[in-house]
């Protein structure tokens, strides 16, 4: 899977659980990222290294450990 697809798919999966549409605009927000620089990712004219390796990193584990790691991460982001 290219790495366009992967944000395109999540995009969607976050779309189907909040029931509702959501621009690319404010997607960029939550994802901490300018407007272009997502539009660019979904297009797949730009990639972002640091989550080609956040993302090999994660595919070396097994799910759990992998839930485990991005709730640690939730949980940091939300004391911040």
């Amino acid at each position: 899977m290219e790495l366009k697809e992967f944000i395109r798919g999540a995009h969607a999966l976050i779309e189907a659980r909040e029931k509702k549409r959501i621009t690319q605009e404010e997607m960029a927000g939550r994802v901490g990222v300018g407007y272009r620089t997502y539009m660019e990712y979904q297009r797949g004219t730009n990639a972002p290294l640091a989550m080609k390796a956040i993302l090999n990193l994660l595919a070396l584990l097994e799910d759990q450990e992998i839930v485990r790691v991005v709730r640690e991460w939730k949980e940091g982001a939300e004391e911040n």
